[in-house]
């Protein structure tokens, strides 16, 4: 029988093989863990208001469409409503709930030349800018939903 001989010559170099690359270690004591000698920086806090910006386009047919829609904001942070490169026509903003364009969400400025508006998150609140293509085309209006938290 030849073959529990081979079996067992080859389950010790096999053995012998692990120990060799594995390595072996005959102290077995558990070491503590060591601190750091500089304690971690904290987190980096970041520092002024954190900018939400919009693009709207629109062309001659369809409804106006919006890079992001459904924004949660915080007071004190900005929204700034810009068109999309290359559109001049003249775009036309009606607000709804009440009085949220206006009291929650302030007006920064008037509107730019290059048609940019920047809004500043006052109070907490939810509310709608309707952005109406070629000011008068409600049927291709589109509506801008902001909650301030």
């Amino acid at each position: 029988m030849i073959y529990p001989k081979i079996a067992q010559t080859v389950t010790l170099l096999l053995l012998a093989a692990s120990l060799l690359i594995g390595g072996c270690t005959t102290d077995m004591t558990p070491v503590e863990p060591q601190s750091p000698t500089v304690p971690p920086s904290p987190p980096k806090q970041t520092t002024g208001v954190q900018e939400y910006k919009v693009t709207y386009n629109y062309g001659d047919t369809g409804p106006v469409q919006l890079s992001a829609n459904n924004l949660v904001l915080k007071v004190g942070q900005k929204l700034i409503l810009q068109p999309a490169a290359g559109l001049t026509k003249n775009t036309r903003f009606t607000s709804g709930n009440g009085n949220f364009w206006g009291d929650v969400m302030q007006q920064e400025g008037e509107q730019s030349s290059t048609g940019q508006l920047v809004f500043v998150a006052k109070q907490a609140g939810k509310g709608k800018l309707q952005i109406i293509p070629n000011s008068t085309e409600t049927d291709r209006a589109t509506d801008l939903w902001v909650t301030v938290q």
